[in-house]
């Protein structure tokens, strides 16, 4: 355990404006306290002193959904997107492109490196502020391919100086030799997932399962709720991935089965975000997908602000649909794609994005008792930093009261 630091001669927005002349302990792991700093308590007057010299000190940011674990890339892709030879939902469909085109690429590469290339993914987001950082399978689509995802996202928790959140994407796409019009060969392939790859994963650890639905590039309503019955029954965190390409009635489901987040929503109507409100779903915004597909449609946002609904906002990371590699951006394009204000946008990427990843411990937060996950940045209000898009502001960060060394 680290020995406690007094972080000074800080700015700290805990409630309200923020005030200068402040301090943050860090001790045993978590926030030990924070205020004026000329009422630290005596038990702390001798804790190594670190200045942050008048700078920001906020809470790390929380990337509630990303894809850093795969093989090669599509930029090819990107190029064919960008001069209109193709759109996404065709790459998505074929046999050779799209995830499958991940998927193929992944299987190409070793352990070591598949870690190197989404270590240095990770590195990325963690220069932008992030400290704890959800990492998915999703590119094995087989349940063999997909249990040495899960593994190699083990081993990649236990390299990353930052908190690692697991996720089994159990169900991305369905395999090239899988139509997804055939019932006996689907059922087939949903049955490999939930008799085999669950189980399997649940013995090697995850902290939630999730699917893709979406009728355009995903799987299917019965196909997903199939995956996430099996999840729910073993008491497994669930997470949902829906109406991103089309609507697909899949924010309805996610409270069916307690899921913790559902992303993408791009269709819902008012119907399903009442369900989300019921179940205490929090919405995951992808602005960077929506830019990068340029898409029309735009999650409801005035419904689920009326809904009560928290929102989070992450970067998707992945070769795909969002090469968007830092999180104060993709806060940045939620302010000016979808009408987020900044002080939503920064609760999106920190206290709602906790939320999102089921963490319930002050993460997020400078509570005292949080985790001891805290950012200073070259900037005086927590709106710089949604403001300044992708600006490197990050002067240094902790987490678990440990001095991050970027990988």
């Amino acid at each position: 355990m680290a020995e406690p630091v007094l972080i000074e001669d800080a700015v700290v927005a805990a409630a309200g404006e923020p005030a200068a002349g402040q301090a943050v302990v860090l001790a045993d792991g978590t926030v030990a306290w924070t205020g004026p700093r000329s009422a630290l308590p005596e038990r702390w007057a001798g804790a190594r002193s670190w200045s942050a010299e008048g700078r920001l000190v906020t809470a790390g940011l929380v990337d509630c959904h990303t894809h850093v674990l795969f093989g090669g890339d599509r930029r090819g892709e990107f190029a064919e997107r960008a001069s209109g030879r193709a759109t996404y939902v065709e790459q998505l469909a074929g046999p050779d492109s799209g995830v499958r085109a991940t998927a193929a690429a992944t299987a190409e590469e070793t352990d070591d490196e598949l870690i190197a290339a989404a270590s240095r993914r990770a590195g990325w987001l963690i220069r932008s502020g992030v400290t704890t950082l959800e990492v998915k399978t999703g590119y094995g689509v087989d349940p063999e391919a997909e249990l040495r995802l899960l593994r190699l996202a083990h081993r990649l928790r236990a390299e990353l100086p930052i908190r690692v959140r697991i996720t089994l994407l159990a169900g991305h796409v369905y395999p090239a030799d899988v139509d997804r019009d055939d019932y006996e060969q689907t059922t087939d392939w949903v049955s490999r997932i939930c008799d085999e790859l669950v189980p399997a994963a649940r013995e090697v650890g995850v902290d939630a399962v999730e699917v893709y639905l979406d009728e355009e590039g995903g799987l299917t309503l019965d196909d997903a709720s199939t995956i996430l019955e099996v999840a729910y029954k073993t008491k497994t965190a669930t997470r949902l991935q829906t109406d991103h390409l089309s609507d697909s009635a899949g924010a309805a489901l996610a409270p069916a089965f307690n899921a913790k987040a559902a992303a993408h929503l791009n269709f819902p109507d008012e119907v399903a975000v009442k369900a989300m409100a019921a179940g205490g779903t929090t919405a995951v915004l992808l602005p960077g997908s929506l830019l990068e597909l340029g898409m029309a449609e735009r999650p409801p946002v005035d419904l689920l602000r009326s809904a009560g609904i928290p929102i989070a906002v992450a970067t998707g990371l992945n070769p795909g649909s969002s090469p968007i590699a830092s999180l104060p951006l993709a806060a940045h394009l939620a302010v000016v794609t979808l009408g987020l204000t900044p002080a939503e946008a920064f609760a999106a990427v920190t206290v709602n994005a906790a939320r999102a990843l089921g963490l319930t411990d002050g993460t997020g937060t400078l509570a005292a008792g949080a985790p001891a996950d805290v950012v200073v940045w070259d900037a005086t209000h927590p709106d710089e930093i949604v403001y300044w898009a992708a600006a490197p502001l990050v002067r240094a960060s902790w987490s678990s009261g440990e001095l991050v060394e970027v990988p």
